[in-house]
């Protein structure tokens, strides 16, 4: 089933939903992403709680990257941030970038398009995630996380990104006035062939001295 996507910067982002887990690239090596795309009950949660469970990156009409994320309570037991859920946080399951480890841009861009979408769901304040010194698909990077907005916890495994720092990432409210402003300007009306307010004038002059 297509579903819209909405370009930004030459690249496209779409929501995910559990029937597009099996459409996935999934990293040659990496068994336990087999695993989570076939366990489908942290998919189905994500698109019960938010209407998403993920946000695809397309370029050229190529899926290059995706974050995968469900509601705290349905982490399966396998993943990393399975012990220690905190209810008021959505759980990043999984950051996925074509052909490189999630430092890249488009890793980057998939989590930023995630919180945007997360930052007004009621009882969610933040994305966790669990991280490695090198970065896999389930566990970035720690360093690749704590310069993209996530602050490490007490275990240093789990980190946390505060969904309202990532407020500054939206436009603000003035910024959209102005975006509107400058698309739907008032159009004056065009004056009658042939006639100026100077001609307007003396036509109505004529006509008061003729009666």
């Amino acid at each position: 089933m297509n579903r819209p996507a909405w370009p930004i910067n030459g690249r496209r982002f779409r929501i995910l939903h559990a029937s597009d887990l099996d459409t996935l690239p999934l990293c040659g090596t990496c068994k336990e992403m087999e695993r989570l795309v076939k366990d489908r009950a942290w998919a189905d949660a994500g698109d019960d709680e938010w209407g998403f469970c993920g946000i695809g990156v397309y370029v050229s009409g190529r899926l290059m990257a995706y974050a995968l994320v469900t509601p705290a309570l349905y982490v399966p037991r396998r993943h990393p941030l399975a012990r220690g859920a905190n209810a008021d946080a959505a759980a990043l399951l999984a950051l996925y970038v074509e052909g490189t480890p999630p430092q890249q841009a488009l890793g980057k861009q998939a989590v930023q398009r995630l919180a945007a979408k997360l930052v007004d769901q009621r009882n969610i304040n933040a994305i966790d995630a669990a991280s490695s010194e090198r970065g896999v698909c389930q566990r970035p990077s720690r360093n690749w996380l704590q310069a993209n907005g996530f602050r490490p916890l007490d275990d240093g495994v789990r980190h946390r990104l505060d969904l309202r720092a990532t407020r500054v990432w939206l436009p603000s409210p003035q910024e959209v006035v102005r975006q509107v402003a400058d698309i739907v300007r008032p159009v004056t009306p065009p004056q009658a062939a042939g006639l100026t307010d100077h001609s307007l004038h003396v036509a109505h002059r004529e006509l008061v001295r003729t009666r």
